[in-house]
Order: C-alpha cells, then structure tokens, then sequence
C-alpha cells in the first residue's frame, strides 16, 4: 500500500501526519517548538529546533506508524503563513524565524494606512497590511537592520522552510505568496510596483523565483534529509498550501455557500468565492486551492493562544500542577451562563486597534477562574462573529459552519460558538488538518487523486455536530452586542495607554 504525508509548521509544534489514499488519518506526531520574546512584541523562533523538530516528526511519525518510508507516495507541507525565515542560499540562517504574530513592523502599518500606501496597492493585493505580514516585516529590517537584509540570499516562510529540508530547493508556493501583499492577483506574479510602493523593491531579489502551484511537485526527498528521517530518497514533495487553505479544503470547503473557520493561534473566518473582491472591510483575499477561487479571509490573532497564555500564566506556574484540558472544559461547563464578565482577546493583536490590549471587565470578589475561563471562551467566539459581520457584507448568512483549529477539540466550546452564532456546528473527524491538506495536495500531485474535489470527498468527514440552544442564542446575541459596545468606548483610550509603556 502506498501512502501520503502531510508535514506542518505550526504555531507551536511541527507536525508529520500519514494518510492512506482512502483518506484515514495512520498516525500523527508532533514535536514542541520553543517561542522567543527577546524583547515585547518580537515572536521568534530558532531555525535550527525548527529543522530538528520537522526531522523529528518525520522520523516519529514514520517509526510510530510502522510505515516504511519507501511506501510513501509524495510528501505536502502546510505551516503558519507569512513571518519571514531568512537563509543564505545553503539554509544557513541569519537571523531567528520571524512568526506572524510579531509586531515590531506595526509603526510600518501606520504609515501606509495614512500616507495613502494602502489604498494605492489594494486593487492589486486585495488585503489589508498587517505587521506580521512578510512584506512589513522586510520594511522593518530595510529601516531597522539592513545589515541583516544584506546578509541573507533567500527569503521564505515556514512552509516554504518545510519544503526546503525536505528538498534542498527554496521555492515560494502560489496560495502563500498571494497573502503577503506583494503579488498582483490578476497577474499572479510578485509585483516590482508594489515593492518599490512598500519601500522594499531593492530586496525583490531575495525571494525565490521560482513559483509553485499548490499540487506541483517542486523537489524530491534529499539523501541528507533520508538518512536524517527515514523517508526514500527521491520522494516527490509538491508545493503544498498556505496553513489556512490546507485547514479550509480539509474541512470539506468547496461551495460558496459554505464557511469555514479555524480556532488556533490565529481566529479564522472564510468563504470561497469566484468574484475577485477587495475592500477595507476584508483582512485578505487569496489564492484557494480550487482552480478559479479565492479565499476571502477575516481573522486576527485574537483566538485560542488566549486562553493558552491564561493557563501558562494562572494555571501552569507558581508550582501549580495542570489540571488538563478535560478539566478546563469541566470549569468551563459548570461556571455561570449569566456571568457579567466580558473579556477582550486581544493579547498577541487585534482587529479594532492596533494598540488594542487584552482585557477583563466585569470581575467582582465573587468570581473564581472558572467564570475567567468562561469568559476567554466567549471572548475569543465575540471576536470571530466581529469577523464574520465584516463577511456578510458580502454574502448571506450561513446556516452552518465548519470549524477546525485546536479549540475545535472543546465540545463545551463548540457548544458556545453554536449557540452564539445560531447557527449548526460541525467538526471534522480529523485533527490534523493542516497536515491533511497537505497530504490530499501530495495526493494530487502523483495522480493518486484526479483533483482537489475528488482528494475531498476521500478525506473529508464530519465528526460531530452541535445545534444552537434559541434561548442561549438570544441571551449571547445581547452580550455580544454589549461586547461591540466596550470596544468602541476603549477605542479612543489605547493610544493613550499604549504610551504608558
């Protein structure tokens, strides 16, 4: 029998995933990446655990599964998009891993919202500038650290980082390269005038040339990285996909009608259209993975790394013991519906103000972590239904919606979104869809699969499914609606607080 493998770079851990060509998940393993804040709102990482943590997950994945690397097919990678990875040409890096939470570039943000920067290149990009993005950050360094720029030959991202340990061969891929606001999407090649517009057209050079389609097979498992894995030498690997699309086609989405969303470092929220839109109101448009579509995205890093930096704060330090995540789920289910706190998840960003902070109000003496926790809960939902507003200017409410992402394994969340969207939830069967789309692009890739639809209906299946609760339903409908309220009353004190610090 033969095989596919996914691989992954996600925001925390490298993941390797094999699938048989029906589609069933054979194993899955992972391995922890370290994040770095040298300093407030810098996200780094080694590039060298990130080499060892991909290597490692091969090699589990492999040894766990008791999959001979030589029945592996072909090989996709999937990881956090944007950031910015720099290489001299052999991989050597010269600088950490820059992940698309950093925030250092947002001074960048400002300029080009104001000088009219925005504005000239958005028919073109169709997406708003965010700092984690690779294009701000390259003006970060262009102004800040030339040197660095100077230094490095290459330029990539954490997938197309992937492809490279695997092949030898730094390339960009098509749906990733379209959301760092650097390619015109009717061309479909990297734009010199939006560089020169963005400050940075004398680096153009530093980005690979070569530009892959998602399916196309663009280098072969190396003899180094064999022997450092266990997979065959001369493995095809395809170009593979952006992290949100390969979670996106996983969760089945191939119509219009449908959306999708992802609950993990970054809150996600898409449809998939054939109308090439644009507009201040949409975070970004790219490249889907179905010829003719694009991914119209709405999201900020505003989701589950809140309550991830809650329990690492509250519940994992001073000594404490972490009860689990059944248990946090168990607080969760058992504090107060009724609960008058309302929390902003705007820890690692956000998508009101750039220098909105994370925030609880409503806390009195008699509240205890549970009701905090109920509160990240509902905070990080209030913030998708802000993106999904901002959607439905452009389409119709839907009556379901798919979610995946780490917190997708939360029932009692789950739960939550249903009743506060009104709306019917379904999760899919799978985990590890990031690594699943890249594998059902491996698939592609070698003929195991005619198309993406067909990689579809072998892969995609619904686990579970959650009903809203009307009266549930009206009682979040009036807290989200106070929630809208708080954020315009803070919005004219951030600035000030920001220069506190």
């Amino acid at each position: 029998m033969r095989y596919l493998m996914g691989v992954d770079i996600g925001g925390s851990v490298a993941k390797a995933a094999i699938y048989d060509a029906a589609g069933h998940e054979v194993c899955a393993c992972g391995r922890k990446m370290d994040t770095l804040t040298p300093q407030p709102e810098y996200c780094q990482r080694d590039p060298m655990q990130i080499r060892d943590c991909v290597y490692g997950a091969i090699a589990d994945v492999l040894r766990q599964s008791g999959v001979a690397g030589g029945d592996i097919a072909a090989i996709g990678v999937t990881g956090q998009a944007n950031g910015l990875y720099m290489f001299k040409a052999d991989g050597t890096p010269v600088y950490p891993a820059i992940l698309s939470s950093d925030l250092r570039a947002k001074e960048f943000i400002r300029q080009w919202n104001e000088d009219g920067t925005l504005d000239a290149i958005l028919p073109k990009t169709r997406q708003i500038l965010w700092a984690g993005q690779t294009s701000a950050l390259v003006a970060w360094f262009a102004r800040h650290d030339p040197d660095t720029l100077r230094r490095a030959d290459v330029f990539v991202t954490a997938k197309d980082y992937a492809r490279f340990l695997l092949t030898g061969v730094f390339a960009m891929e098509t749906t990733e390269a379209s959301s760092q606001s650097l390619m015109d999407l009717d061309t479909r090649r990297l734009s010199p005038e939006i560089a020169e517009r963005l400050g940075i057209g004398a680096y153009m050079d530093k980005f690979p040339p070569k530009l892959l389609e998602s399916t196309e097979i663009g280098g072969y498992v190396t003899a180094q990285c064999a022997a450092l894995t266990g997979l065959a030498e001369g493995t095809p690997v395809v170009g593979g996909l952006i992290d949100t699309v390969a979670s996106i086609i996983s969760q089945g989405i191939t119509r219009e009608e449908q959306l999708g969303m992802i609950i993990g470092t970054w809150g996600v929220n898409t449809f998939i259209t054939r109308r090439p839109l644009y507009s201040k109101d949409i975070f970004s448009a790219f490249y889907y993975c179905l010829p003719g579509y694009q991914l119209i995205l709405e999201g900020s890093p505003t989701s589950a790394t809140n309550l991830e930096w809650f329990l690492q704060t509250f519940l994992r330090r001073q000594g404490q013991t972490f009860c689990g995540y059944d248990a946090v789920n168990r607080m969760v289910e058992q504090s107060d519906l009724h609960s008058s706190i309302l929390f902003l998840p705007f820890l690692y960003g956000t998508n009101v103000n750039i220098d909105a902070k994370g925030t609880f109000v409503g806390l009195k003496g008699g509240h205890d972590i549970g009701d905090m926790l109920r509160a990240i809960y509902e905070g990080v939902v209030f913030c998708h239904m802000y993106h999904i507003d901002r959607l439905l200017k452009f389409r119709d409410p839907p009556k379901t919606v798919r979610i995946a992402g780490g917190g997708a394994r939360s029932a009692v969340w789950m739960q939550i979104f249903a009743d506060a969207l009104g709306a019917q939830v379904e999760v899919s069967e799978a985990e590890e869809l990031g690594a699943m789309g890249a594998a059902m692009a491996a698939g592609v890739g070698v003929g195991v699969f005619a198309d993406m639809y067909q990689a579809v209906e072998r892969f995609t299946d619904i686990r579970r499914v959650y009903q809203p609760d009307p009266e549930k339903h009206a009682y979040y409908q009036k807290k989200y609606a106070m929630y809208r309220r708080l954020i315009d009353a803070l919005d004219p004190l951030w600035g000030d607080i920001e220069a506190l610090s």
